[in-house]
């Protein structure tokens, strides 16, 4: 079993945050690959893998040469409170140096103020759930605007090291972004966790639920759309089905819940291929009144 993570796991791919990218062969430093700036920016498919934590994607986080950077601009102050890093099925990270700092203020990821998180990174090593069960804690000051991440090998041969996914927990910093919805369970208690099906055998069907709940004061959510980013899970209003990997409401009023909406596991006959995996329920609102 997993220790619980009582925070959000940020879909940063999905929620207007905008990452960059920076790898350099030639360096002394780590400052230079961060001084130099982004030398390009991650597309919605280059987000969405390395906010996964699957190892046999098609395109990986690798290759890094002699060292690395990602910039990640949220579109709002948050507070980024722990980190996890997935690595790759061969080999994990040896680096001579690493950096994990955040500001308030940059605009381009080079100005501004940048402040130096305190963190410390686990061993790396090749398990397949690394992500889950090496998540670390990470601490500001205060919300950041930005947060920056950089590496530096300990030898020439980066090319045998493939990180393939960087996970950021955290939320909206208070004040930030009223109009927004939430997971919450039957009771309407916010979840601050993973769903965990647990130790689930096969050719078996284990049902949970969560609602959805509108956190705005004053505005009406409306055409609120539900999907699910994993095929072997599927939802519905009811706990008899019909099952679906969609579903659509028409409104939510503000502050409160929708009805019930049921997730089903359905895992199939031997001889399957098992692994930890973290499907999403990803909520979109057609419009807020």
């Amino acid at each position: 079993m997993y220790a619980e993570v009582a925070e959000h796991r940020m879909p940063y791919d999905i929620d207007g945050t905008e990452v960059g990218f920076r790898s350099m062969s030639d360096i002394g430093s780590i400052e230079q690959i961060i001084g130099n700036g982004m030398a390009s920016w991650l597309d919605s498919t280059a987000k969405g893998n390395l906010n996964k934590e699957n190892r046999s994607q098609s395109w990986k986080v690798g290759d890094y040469r002699l060292g690395a950077a990602f910039w990640f601009f949220f579109p709002e102050l948050r507070e980024v409170n722990k980190v996890a890093f997935h690595w790759g099925s061969t080999t994990g990270g040896s680096f001579v140096n690493h950096t994990i700092q955040g500001s308030a203020d940059t605009t381009n990821g080079v100005d501004g103020t940048w402040e130096t998180g305190v963190y410390t990174i686990p061993a790396a090593n090749t398990d397949m759930d690394h992500w889950r069960n090496k998540i670390f804690t990470l601490s500001f000051s205060g919300p950041v605007k930005a947060i920056r991440i950089g590496f530096r090998e300990s030898s020439p041969q980066f090319e045998d090291v493939y990180l393939c996914g960087i996970h950021l927990y955290g939320r909206k910093a208070a004040g930030e972004q009223q109009d927004d919805v939430a997971l919450t369970d039957a009771s309407g208690v916010e979840l601050t966790s993973l769903i965990d099906f647990g130790d689930q055998p096969e050719g078996t069907t284990e049902i949970q639920s969560f609602k959805i709940k509108n956190t705005s004061s004053s505005r009406i959510a409306n055409n609120v759309n539900i999907q699910l980013n994993h095929a072997d899970f599927t939802i519905s209003f009811s706990q008899d089905g019909p099952w679906q990997s969609v579903l659509d409401i028409s409104s939510i009023g503000p502050g409160s819940l929708s009805s019930t909406i049921f997730v089903r596991n359905l895992l199939g006959p031997p001889l399957l291929a098992l692994g930890p995996k973290a499907a999403r329920a990803i909520v979109t609102v057609g419009s807020w009144t």
